[in-house]
């Protein structure tokens, strides 16, 4: 229920400041939750994250001001944050599929999307399942990143940059330094995400360390597209998972996996490791 009512409360923000220019860091202080997680459980849970959201509904209801034709385009595109009519063609033609100008003569091919709000609802899917294991603790080594929060919003971020690390020759070296799989750890914080990649390792290293201190995790066990593997793991935590279990929230979170990745399979195996009460 705590995320049903994150997202009504987001929701409630979003359409009251709909005109004014909403930052994530700004949003996530008002809401009292951590910029990644307060856009992963809107994303997870509306199927788009709140820079879409905020898009949408604007491009929505600048169409229904362009059909009521009370005002210049100019004037529509200044009122919805755009810096000119240009950017504003730009925006309205990516989300309705029309310019602006066709608006009022094809307003049934015009797309919607009016204010969402909170209801429970049921499936018959059942959720991922997952085992109750310790871990011990360990010494990592590796490479550490920040992400800003507005980086958040990319459905791709940790895909991209563990293919960063890729062709950066990054994870062939840490192949080489360090024995069994690939560890991805991602600690939010309240002005993004810091996630570090690395092998397990006691020895020395000129590279950045990171040491696991929990014992307790629920461990979820896929496999898939490095594309689309982390969130449809989410999407099971916060739709289903979290009604059940109570888990660390903004603690760090543990994926692991084994090397060599393939960006073009389905076939890659992840461990997730979610730390619990």
């Amino acid at each position: 229920m705590e995320s049903l009512k994150m997202i009504q409360q987001t929701i409630v923000y979003l359409e009251d400041n709909l005109l004014m220019d909403i930052q994530l860091d700004t949003l996530a202080r008002h809401i009292g939750e951590t910029p990644f997680h307060l856009n992963q459980t809107f994303t997870m849970i509306t199927g788009m994250n709140i820079e879409e959201y905020l898009t949408r509904r604007r491009l929505s209801e600048a169409a229904a001001d362009l059909i009521a034709g009370k005002v210049s385009l100019l004037e529509i595109a200044a009122k919805y944050g755009y810096a000119d009519a240009a950017a504003f063609n730009d925006a309205f033609r990516d989300y309705h599929g029309l310019s602006p100008l066709q608006a009022r003569t094809h307003r049934q091919q015009l797309k919607q999307l009016n204010r969402l709000y909170v209801k429970l609802a049921v499936t018959e899917e059942p959720p991922l399942s997952y085992m109750i294991e310790s871990k011990v603790q360990s010494r990592l080594i590796g490479h550490r990143t920040q992400i800003a929060s507005k980086a958040l919003y990319n459905h791709f971020l940790i895909a991209d940059l563990l293919l960063d690390h890729y062709e950066e020759g990054k994870l062939a070296e840490l192949a080489e330094q360090g024995d069994g799989p690939l560890y991805l750890v991602v600690h939010p914080h309240p002005y993004g995400l810091e996630l570090f990649v690395g092998v397990a390792s006691d020895e020395k290293t000129l590279l950045e360390t990171e040491h696991l201190h929990h014992t307790k995790f629920a461990v979820f066990k896929k496999r898939g597209h490095l594309d689309y593997i982390f969130n449809e793991i989410w999407q099971s935590i916060e739709q289903q998972i979290s009604v059940m279990l109570d888990y660390r929230k903004n603690d760090y979170y543990i994926a692991q996996l084994n090397l060599p990745l393939d960006f073009n399979s389905f076939d890659n195996k992840i461990s997730f490791y979610l730390p619990i009460e």
